[in-house]
């Protein structure tokens, strides 16, 4: 009898989610980033910070990051002093692939990134050492513009923590944001300023979307039909979404598209 209970339970389960229901297309898809990917890249990254040999250039461009870190937390400070900072970085890195090399520029990125994870990974809320705390500089206030972290604790996947600070590393030194970047890096990028990134404004969010769809991230056209929405175009949100589901198939993405059918028929009253 409980079998049979059970038996008719699911199939009334499964007749219910069968039947259209339209639903509020407001919530973007997830971030959803290949744990090989993401696996793979961290293994490079760190045979890459490895492969750096020591010496005085290193040395030299490490302190000057420090520097720019540790003035990040401590403003204001002269303009004078951040175009001379910015003026040594220039030609630190010039010395560095001068004397180890164009690649040496990378793997000096790949350490930062290692250190600030170890650093990072410790948990700690008060950093007293002064390299500690030029190496987190002002990024914890990214973290938070981005959503990365909400009431004090960290949502965002490692991966994006990582590209992150790759970003702002490769902006202090005076080179594009997603210079030296993966494909799983600039999913991860691209992807969480798109789907997540509530504190950006929706033109740039779009735009990362483009570049998190052209880095092959995953659900870009469902949430390309959300920006539709967002920017009042419901009608073309719905019959990208009734696309979607005419390929893929799930019912999720029929009823989100009744949704925005919903929604479009709505504005026209």
């Amino acid at each position: 009898m409980k079998l049979v209970l059970w038996a008719v339970a699911a199939s009334l389960t499964g007749a219910m989610l069968a039947i259209p229901q339209p639903v509020d297309p407001w919530e973007m898809p997830s971030l959803v980033l290949s744990r090989r990917a993401v696996a793979e890249e961290v293994r490079r990254n760190e045979a890459l910070a490895e492969a750096l040999s020591d010496g005085e250039e290193v040395d030299r461009l490490r302190a000057l990051f420090i520097g720019h870190g540790f003035a990040e937390v401590n403003p204001p400070y002269a303009k004078v002093d951040y175009d001379t900072r910015q003026a040594n970085i220039y030609r630190a890195v010039k010395a560095l692939a001068d004397k180890q090399g164009p690649k040496a520029f990378g793997a000096m990125r790949a350490r930062a990134v290692r250190d600030f994870m170890r650093l990072f990974g410790d948990g700690r809320g008060t950093l007293d050492a002064e390299d500690d705390i030029g190496a987190v500089g002002g990024f914890r206030e990214i973290l938070e513009r981005y959503g990365a972290i909400y009431q004090e604790v960290l949502i965002a996947p490692e991966m994006t923590v990582r590209a992150l600070y790759k970003a702002r590393w490769n902006l202090i030194h005076r080179v594009r944001a997603t210079d030296g970047f993966s494909e799983i890096e600039l999913q991860a990028y691209w992807g969480w300023l798109a789907l997540q990134g509530w504190g950006v404004p929706l033109k740039e969010r779009r735009d990362a979307l483009v570049a998190y769809r052209d880095a092959g991230g995953a659900n870009a056209q469902e949430a390309l039909a959300l920006f539709d929405l967002l920017e009042q175009r419901p009608e073309r949100a719905a019959k990208l979404l009734e696309a979607l589901y005419s390929q893929e198939g799930e019912l999720r993405l029929r009823n989100l598209a009744l949704g925005a059918f919903h929604a479009a028929r709505a504005a026209q009253r």
